[in-house]
């Protein structure tokens, strides 16, 4: 054998393991082709969602939405989206989960509320697939967000009581949009409402009435005097986690 002839240790494959070597390297090129095309999917939708977020963000000062933006804007009545026996389904988890392992009082940093994370509910699964259907599809109206990038970033249940948390202090939230929704029946407490300070607007809803708004609105839980009132708040933003990363 001469110094340039090449040693193969393995001897010549066969026709057999030729066809099976070459069907490997097909399957091995259709799954990097995949793996492009579900970047460039990806890359695609993170782009068009930055876009349409930056719109959002810039519509109150340059109008760049020719709709009603809910940028900066007074808050928004988006409707009924629970029915009255909804409501006490829901009320109903909350007592039982209450009554088994108490409210949190320590979730939300400088502004810490009564709460239940609606997550931990036997209905969690009802409410949070509800409120996606009734206000996404709104949001994106209002916003130029398309309805299929916004999630919920916290979901959970306020008690306020007469010999507990009465108010919440004037503060804006750590999101795009947020929502308020009273669950019982305003006959069960006085006082209470919601307020706004640029608008000077205080709202006292219907139970099961989704009011939204711009979260950088600064408004208040109004103080109740007597009575208990529950009220289920959802911080919204889009899917990605980049509000943070998009000056307002």
């Amino acid at each position: 054998m001469s110094d340039n002839e090449e040693i193969n240790l393995f001897g010549e494959i066969s026709a057999e393991e030729q066809v099976s070597l070459d069907e490997l390297k097909e399957q091995m090129g259709k799954r990097q082709h995949e793996e492009a095309l579900r970047c460039s999917v990806v890359e695609s939708a993170n782009s068009r969602l930055e876009f349409q977020r930056r719109r959002y963000l810039q519509s109150a000062r340059q109008h760049m939405i020719k709709f009603e933006t809910l940028r900066d804007n007074r808050p928004m009545n988006f409707g009924q989206v629970f029915t009255s026996k909804q409501c006490q389904e829901i009320l109903e988890a909350i007592y039982d989960h209450v009554a088994s392992q108490g409210w949190t009082l320590q979730r939300h940093g400088a502004f810490p509320t009564r709460d239940v994370p609606v997550k931990s509910l036997s209905v969690s699964a009802m409410v949070y697939t509800r409120l996606a259907e009734k206000l996404f599809p709104k949001l994106e109206l209002h916003t130029g967000i398309g309805a299929g990038y916004w999630t919920f970033r916290d979901l959970f249940v306020v008690g306020y009581h007469e010999d507990h948390q009465r108010m919440l202090k004037l503060h804006t939230d750590g999101c795009l949009a947020s929502l308020t929704l009273l669950l019982n029946n305003p006959a069960e407490f006085t006082g209470g409402g919601t307020f706004f300070k640029k608008f000077d607007l205080h709202i006292k809803q219907k139970p099961g009435e989704a009011w939204v708004h711009d979260a950088k609105l600064s408004h208040s839980g109004m103080e109740i005097t007597s009575g208990k009132r529950i009220v289920m708040v959802a911080f919204m933003d889009t899917t990605g986690g980049i509000t943070e990363k998009i000056a307002y």
